[in-house]
């Protein structure tokens, strides 16, 4: 099964300097509202594939750009709320963007759930969602045995695109790591014909 998972694009407004937990909230749902500016992404076939977006409006946006199929709003890939804390107390916005325990376990089982109920489904698909819970969802699918290709580097940055499918579905015989079913090399080759594998056209 495989997870081809697509970081919303988002405003062009910057991070407010010093400002309290309001200010900092108010921000970023400007950030996720409406008027995404485009980005540097490709478009996505889905291919008969659901696709599944957080409820904000910057990933419907998004999906509607990139995707050739609707997509299908799903609570369970909001952004992880913030960290708590006044919200009258002026701090770097980057503390506030820093959620707290209560937060992370709170969107850690919303990520669990959602992915036990698609690998019950059992079917590729794609999901639209905003960086912080990619990044929560990446780490909840390596657990399972998935292994991630990205389109960038480090953080998760908006408009950035990855495609997480189970190790066991790789070559593994070198650094490239080809899936199975579209082997850059002889070994892989051969190895998706002792497997079974169907090699991509």
């Amino acid at each position: 099964m495989k997870f081809w998972i697509i970081c919303s694009g988002e405003t062009e407004k910057e991070a407010p300097g010093k400002c309290s937990g309001a200010e900092f909230d108010a921000w970023r749902a400007e950030r996720l509202g409406a008027g995404v500016v485009k980005g540097d992404a490709h478009a996505v076939k889905a291919n008969g594939r659901a696709v599944y977006c957080s409820p904000r409006p910057a990933a419907g946006e998004t999906a509607a750009m990139l995707v050739d199929a609707e997509a299908i709003p799903e609570l369970m890939l909001d952004e992880i709320g913030r960290r708590a804390g006044s919200a009258k107390k002026k701090l770097p916005a980057w503390l506030w963007a820093s959620p707290d325990t209560a937060a992370k376990d709170e969107a850690r089982c919303r990520a669990d759930e959602l992915i036990d109920r698609l690998e019950r489904q059992g079917k590729d698909c794609i999901l639209v969602s905003h960086p912080r819970m990619i990044e929560l969802l990446m780490d909840r699918l390596r657990v399972r045995g998935y292994v991630a290709q990205r389109t960038g580097f480090g953080r998760v940055r908006p408009w950035e695109q990855m495609l997480l499918s189970r190790r066991d579905e790789h070559c593994g015989f070198c650094n490239h790591n080809c899936l199975l079913t579209n082997p850059g090399c002889d070994i892989g080759r051969d190895k998706a014909r002792r497997q079974g594998v169907k090699i991509r056209k």
